[in-house]
């Protein structure tokens, strides 16, 4: 017979779990993120100052048609008041993506399923550390995942009514943020359908959520349609249209699509196999829903193979082709929880639980280092680039200097070379552009020629004229050709980067670095 210092021991030891996992990110966080800038990361940081002052220039990431910024929203009021943005957004990210783990583990710890209560808590402690990794970048992957965080609780709504419009709601509002929550809110939705399929209720509320969704997605798309050019980086038709022949490639790369998304190394399968082995199991318990909604999810995950969108990345942290499959972690955590929701704990694994936790702390903490400095080093693949934060700061203060000492209102980088011929330097200027107007204050306006994803920068400065110009990067022949021609130019360069100033009053940014050929194609 259990003891109740027995249960209070094992309530504590979830707790103590909990907060394990809260040290465990804290430790991420100051070994990489606080320490880090990527370029989405940047314009993200540029987000989350603008809706800071109060200003909301477009619905999604500027120059995209999708991804909305709600780490931005959620990060803005810190910023207003004077938090810094490359730590504040960091820590939202982070907490949004633990939120469900942590929201899961207490409402089973609630409903009185301990082992479920202790074994959620401790999930996010034995996934791989480059899980940790790309979730603390705030990049738009989790912020619709977080949002589930709420569902079990939405559940304990005493009328229908109330119960199924906030479950609905919240379920569109997921897939609204990001489309990777889908697996896990078709899994919810289909097991609530058939749990409460006869109430009105439940249908009226899916409906009105879902065309109220899809209105809000219908206007966020016909703003960006009546302002041609505003998006940089589009989401189209073609990268959602579905080729079952892809699906095919999906599995001869699953452990690519799966990546650091569960213990099993490499074996993506196997996590896919332990979804359908448990479905079948809970099916032969007699949990026909519950089974009937993992297969479902096994499902969506399979046949999301089939989407071009779904196989863009790579196998690097920071572009990662497993950022569309984060939902994984969750479903197999929920999973989980449910097979072990009538387990009763033995006392042993209330010491057990944590013991593992703090191991699992300490091995992680002694590999960070070593993990962040891999992934620095295997990221050419990707189409975005993370940089340690002192050496991309150091730069911006180089460039910084050098303008407001030589009266320069105007700091254009340059992509030069191209990306496939050096992938530093093209990224270099992407960071120039986005990341040193948020490190540096009174960082003059830069405006990326031919790239950048702010449309009323664009607007700003494409045209002549912009006075005094200076500009980082581009072909140094070219740029040393043009002053051997005569043409007044000032070479400022120093601390190893190409910077260039000249006169731009009588013709526009782009026309005068094509006609110099300091770079050559601003389409890129």
């Amino acid at each position: 017979m259990r003891k109740p210092s027995d249960d209070q021991m094992i309530r504590g030891a979830v707790w103590l779990t909990l907060g394990l996992g809260v040290l465990d990110r804290a430790i991420v966080l100051f070994g990489f993120a606080f320490t880090h800038i990527g370029i989405d990361d940047a314009l993200i940081m540029q987000v989350a100052v603008d809706y800071g002052n109060g200003i909301f220039r477009e619905p999604f990431l500027y120059g995209q048609n999708y991804n909305p910024m709600l780490e931005a929203l959620l990060a803005a009021p810190f910023v207003r008041l004077g938090a810094v943005p490359w730590i504040v957004l960091p820590i939202v990210t982070s907490v949004l993506a633990l939120l469900p783990f942590w929201s899961w583990s207490l409402w089973a710890l609630r409903k009185g399923a301990i082992a479920a209560s202790l074994v959620v808590a401790l999930v996010p402690l034995v996934l791989p550390a480059e899980w940790s990794m790309i979730t603390s970048m705030p990049r738009g992957w989790v912020h619709g995942l977080a949002l589930m965080a709420f569902m079990p609780w939405l559940l304990n709504a005493r009328h229908a009514w109330s119960r199924h419009l906030l479950l609905a709601f919240t379920s569109v509002a997921a897939l609204l943020c990001n489309a990777n929550a889908l697996p896990l809110t078709a899994a919810f939705a289909l097991w609530l359908v058939l749990r409460d399929g006869r109430h009105v209720s439940l249908w009226i509320s899916a409906a009105l959520a879902t065309a109220i969704g899809y209105g809000l997605h219908s206007a966020a798309q016909g703003w960006y349609a009546a302002r041609t050019g505003s998006v940089v980086h589009p989401l189209g038709p073609d990268d959602l249209a579905f080729d079952p022949s892809l699906i095919a490639d999906g599995f001869s790369n699953i452990g690519l699509h799966f990546q650091h998304l569960h213990t099993f190394g490499g074996m993506g399968w196997v996590a896919v196999a332990f979804l359908l082995v448990a479905a079948f199991f809970l099916l032969r318990q007699g949990e026909w829903r519950v089974a009937a909604s993992m297969a479902a999810a096994v499902a969506i995950l399979i046949l999301a193979l089939g989407i071009p969108k779904v196989h863009e990345g790579c196998a690097s942290v920071f572009f990662p082709r497993s950022r569309m499959m984060l939902s994984t972690p969750l479903l197999l955590t929920g999973t989980l929880a449910w097979l072990l929701r009538g387990s009763r704990v033995p006392r042993w694994f209330a010491i057990a639980g944590p013991v593992l936790a703090l191991i699992t702390v300490l091995v992680r903490t002694h590999a960070l280092e070593g993990t962040v400095k891999h992934e620095l080093a295997q990221q050419k693949c990707a189409w975005v680039r993370e940089e340690p934060l002192r050496s991309v700061r150091d730069r911006c203060e180089a460039i910084h200097e050098t303008a407001i000492t030589n009266g320069c209102g105007l700091i254009v980088p340059i992509r030069w070379p191209h990306l496939k011929v050096d992938h530093r330097e093209h990224f270099a200027a992407h960071l120039t552009c986005y990341a040193c107007p948020v490190l540096i204050e009174g960082f003059p306006s830069a405006f990326g020629a031919g790239f950048d994803r702010r449309s009323w920068v664009r607007e700003a400065h494409d045209q002549a004229p912009q006075g005094r110009v200076l500009f980082v990067g581009g072909d140094v022949t070219a740029w040393q050709r043009a002053i051997a021609a005569g043409l007044i130019i000032e070479d400022v360069s120093g601390q190893g980067i190409p910077m260039h100033i000249a006169q731009c009053d009588s013709v526009a940014i782009g026309e005068f670095i094509l006609r110099l050929g300091i770079d050559d194609d601003l389409g890129r």
